[in-house]
């Protein structure tokens, strides 16, 4: 992973710390692969259509989501996913009052 950290091993005469640390290490390793694991078993939860309602402008709604996300306002879908799975070439318009919708497309 780019952003993960390991804590360099400390030179000490005792072997029992510095395996202690290596030991430390494969953990954190191990830690941080079954996050990332758990983090794409969420994102392959959500589903081409799916729709979420958020209190959020789209920009804010796609930093958290992502962008295969797009408003669902009646605006085009042609060349993505779900314009082929679905064989409509817009997604719908949706309207609640005090939120925007959105549509996962690809």
């Amino acid at each position: 992973m780019a952003n993960q950290r390991q804590i360099p091993v400390i030179q000490h005469p005792d072997s029992t710390v510095v395996q202690l640390q290596q030991n430390t290490n494969k953990v954190f390793r191990n830690v941080s692969n079954q996050v990332t694991e758990a983090q794409t078993s969420i994102n392959e939860m959500t589903i081409i259509g799916e729709i979420k309602l958020a209190s959020l402008t789209l920009s804010q709604f796609q930093s958290v989501a992502g962008t295969n996300w797009i408003a669902a306002n009646g605006q085009s879908s042609v060349g993505s996913k779900y314009a082929s799975l679905t064989g409509n070439n817009t997604v719908p318009t949706i309207s609640v009052s005090g939120a925007n919708a959105y549509i996962r497309v690809n």
